[in-house]
């Protein structure tokens, strides 16, 4: 069984945002929870760096009255590219990609990278470097247990109860691509 490990001098996950739940929505940020929104801008503070954090997951009945998760958008024009990726200096990851210049204090949705929530099971994301080149099967879910406990704390956080989902809609991606506009769309 193969433990979890960045693949050599790949830094995609910190590069490169997905549409979801479609298209149409826009390209999605490094969700945030409440309680690292404030945290995470401070960090950005101190090192003059720019972010931009949007909502991403509400609550609420007939419009959307609390915001139970935000995102950190990329800050390329088309989403991609974390703001706190050293992507300038000849620094590299112990595996040979770049620097996450916030490691120890990056956000939970980074640490329970590649562990993703395909509904009532968790699986990996097929995007990843690491999940191409070796099957679910021969992964060693021992070898995830931190990226399954910090998906756990997300999952605790972003919950909805009897209260409508509402989806903020970023309208980010590539030039030509249809999307929403910006702002909240009720989930069904």
């Amino acid at each position: 069984m193969k433990k979890f490990s960045c693949v050599q001098g790949c830094s995609d996950c910190c590069i490169y945002r997905e549409y979801y739940p479609a298209v149409e929505y826009g390209k999605i940020g490094v969700l945030l929870l409440p309680e690292e929104k404030t945290a995470i801008e401070e960090l950005a503070r101190k090192m003059n760096l720019p972010v931009k954090i949007i909502p991403r997951l509400a609550i609420g009945n007939e419009f959307p009255e609390k915001v139970i998760a935000y995102q950190m958008m990329g800050k390329n024009g088309d989403g991609d590219l974390c703001p706190f990726l050293d992507v300038e200096s000849n620094g590299r990851s112990p595996h040979g990609g770049f620097n996450c210049s916030i490691y120890p204090e990056r956000p939970l949705a980074c640490r329970a990278y590649p562990v993703i929530d395909a509904g009532k099971k968790k699986t990996l994301d097929g995007h990843c470097q690491f999940c191409k080149k070796f099957s679910t099967t021969e992964v060693s879910s021992e070898g995830l247990q931190g990226e399954i406990e910090a998906l756990t704390k997300i999952k605790t956080g972003v919950t909805a109860g009897k209260s409508h989902v509402w989806r903020y809609a970023t309208a980010t991606g590539k030039a030509g691509d249809v999307m929403l506009p910006e702002g909240w769309v009720a989930e069904s």
